[in-house]
Parts: structure tokens; C-alpha cells; sequence
């Protein structure tokens, strides 16, 4: 009976997926909003976890700062799991926020014995009936990340195939597997997502390199470099939800399916998937998310702009006050003039340096 009791625990424990890479710009943060998305709209009760301190995944998944408990108060270990949970507008997903106190994580955690291991036992506090967890690690290889990677039963790397990305692909595939060799030794599962991908000879070229070195760690998807992504980012939102048919957004899903199926072949509770249902769920989201504007409040071409925009010589005018004309002028002629007699003087200088 307590083996049975002890098989159903492990079997209840949720699939953890840590999104790791210590360079950044390599999409780490779209991959980690989107696979937690297409997650959830596959069923999977999931939650998203926003270790770095720039706390964009979770602006991306529409909460706004600051975050009363969150990701700080769970990786410290101040705060059981439970209570860092934040609802999101997509059913099934739920969110532990990121906050600038993060950036302080690694001093405070450095401090304690066994410092690898908190997060580890802080999400053994997450409610039972959670499918799957999804980390979203800093842009560097400290003990935040590490405690992330001993915490991981899968790891997902994204690169982008460019020269120096790959450089730090190498990097990063070393410190998890120190990682794995000194405190996670059930981590096999370690995969490599290509993002940003184009057509083009060297990406081509390097991408056919990334996978002759890593083989079957290479996962099977190509995430396309698409303006589509950016403008998802703007409006604070997953592009699996705004654009669910790009090819972004289909890629992502086609992630989920395979991290959920590769999970259910380790025993983990991800198992089973049902693809139109969640092509079904975004496809409402999408619908939700229509119409909402990007934060960073550009005037679309040809539209009248917003309250607190103003045209170049509005703003000119409302600067200086009346006559601006003549101002700009006599301010344009005094840098003019300053620039001529520097010249002058750099040029005496070199003439006649001093002795």
C-alpha cells in the first residue's frame, strides 16, 4: 500500500519545464508566455513562473506591476506557492509574477546552506491538481537559474542560429549539465528550440550545424522570425492569442504538443492532448484580445493620434514658448559656432602641441 500511495504521488507531481538560456535576445521569455498558453488551451492546468526581474512574461500575460507576492516571495521561500498565484485571463493558466526584487534573489540565496535546492521545495507547495509549470529563467547562469534547472524535469533552450548565439548555446548546454551532474541527476530531458529561423544561406547553414552537434535534442520545430511576435509584445499579449494561425503561433502549439507526449512517455501527469480543442481555445482568446491597443501608444498611419501626442512643431512651440522660429535658429548658430572654434582649437593643438 505505501508503494502504491507513493507511486500515485509521484505520478500526481506536476511536469516542471524550465526555459533556459544564459545569453538573451533569443526569444527565452516568447517562448516561455507562449508554450504556458498553448499549454493551458490544451487543457493543461499551468502555471507560469517569472524569474527574471524585468518581469516582461508577465506583462506579456496581461498582469501589470507591482506584484504584492510573486515569483521573489516563492524562490526565497518567503511565501508558500499557493499564495503567489495570480489568475490570468486564459482559463487553466495562472501566473507567479516577476518584480524588480529579483535582482536581489541571488545575494539573499547565496546565504543559505543548500541554496540550490529552495525552489525545489517551494513548488512542492503548488496545489495538487496542477498539470504542468513553466519557468521562465534571468539572462544569466546564477543561483536563481540554478535553483530553476535543479527544479527542472525538462529544460527547453532556445537559439537563434547566429554566430554568436550559438557560441552562447555552448555556454549555456555546459552549465546544465553541471547542473545535472551535480544536484539533478533525473535530468534527461533536455531539448533545443531554434527561434528566430529565416531562410538565408548562413542561417541555414548554422542551423544544420546546431543539429549535426546536438542530434535528437534538437526539437522538430522551426519558430519563423516574424514582426507578428513583436507586435503581440506591444500590445502585452502572447502571439499565440493575437495571431494564432501565424506561424509563430503554430509553431509554439506544435511545442506544447511535443514537450506534453514526451512527458507523458516519463510518467509525468501532461499526458494526453487533444489539438482541435486547443487550436479552438486560441481561437477564442484571439477574439478576446481584439482591438486592444500596444502600450506603447503609436499612432496607427493616417490616424489622428492619441491625448499627450504632439506634432513636431507643436511640441517645438510648446518648449520655448512664442517665437520659437527665431530660438531654434540662434540655438542651431551658437552649436555651429562652438563646433567651428573646437575644430580650430583641436587643430591649433595638433600645430602646436604643448612641449
Amino acid at each position: 500500500m505505501a508503494q502504491d500511495d507513493g507511486a500515485a504521488q509521484s505520478a500526481a507531481k506536476p511536469t516542471i519545464i524550465t526555459v533556459f538560456n544564459q545569453k538573451g535576445g533569443v526569444g527565452k521569455t516568447t517562448t516561455s508566455v507562449n508554450l504556458a498558453v498553448c499549454l493551458a488551451a490544451l487543457g493543461k492546468r499551468t502555471v507560469l513562473v517569472d524569474l527574471d526581474s524585468q518581469s516582461n512574461a508577465t506583462t506579456n500575460v496581461g498582469i501589470t506591476q507591482p506584484i504584492s507576492t510573486g515569483a521573489y516571495h516563492l524562490v526565497t521561500g518567503k511565501v508558500p506557492a499557493d499564495e503567489c498565484l495570480k489568475k490570468t485571463s486564459y482559463e487553466n493558466l495562472r501566473l507567479v509574477g516577476g518584480s524588480d526584487e529579483l535582482a536581489w534573489a541571488d545575494i539573499e540565496l547565496a546565504l543559505r546552506p543548500e541554496c540550490q535546492g529552495v525552489l525545489t521545495d517551494a513548488l512542492k507547495t503548488l496545489p495538487a491538481d496542477i498539470d504542468a509549470v513553466v519557468i521562465d529563467c534571468p539572462p544569466a547562469p546564477g543561483i536563481v537559474s540554478v535553483n530553476a534547472l535543479v527544479a527542472a524535469d525538462m529544460v527547453v533552450m532556445p537559439v537563434m542560429p547566429s554566430p554568436h548565439a550559438l557560441d552562447g548555446l555552448h555556454k549555456a548546454w555546459w552549465n546544465v549539465n553541471r547542473v545535472r551532474s551535480g544536484y539533478n541527476h533525473d535530468l534527461h530531458s533536455i531539448f533545443i528550440l531554434l527561434t528566430m529561423t529565416e531562410d538565408g544561406e548562413l542561417t541555414n547553414r548554422l542551423s544544420e550545424d546546431i543539429i549535426a552537434e546536438f542530434g535528437h535534442r534538437v526539437m522538430p520545430v522551426l519558430v519563423p522570425r516574424d514582426n507578428v511576435v513583436i507586435e503581440a509584445a506591444a500590445r502585452d499579449l502572447p502571439v499565440v492569442s493575437m495571431a494564432p494561425q501565424s506561424p509563430p503561433a503554430r509553431a509554439y502549439l506544435r511545442l506544447a504538443e511535443l514537450l506534453v507526449n514526451r512527458a507523458s512517455h516519463r510518467g509525468g501527469t501532461a499526458g494526453g492532448i487533444n489539438r482541435e480543442q486547443g487550436a479552438e481555445a486560441l481561437a477564442v482568446w484571439a477574439v478576446e484580445a481584439e482591438g486592444r491597443r500596444s502600450h506603447l501608444a503609436i499612432p496607427e498611419p493616417g490616424a489622428m493620434p492619441d491625448p499627450g501626442w504632439t506634432d513636431a512643431p507643436e511640441l517645438a512651440q510648446a518648449a520655448l514658448g512664442g517665437n520659437a522660429g527665431w530660438k531654434v535658429g540662434a540655438a542651431i548658430g551658437l552649436i555651429l559656432l562652438g563646433a567651428v572654434l573646437g575644430f580650430a582649437a583641436a587643430s591649433a593643438w595638433f600645430a602646436f602641441p604643448p612641449s
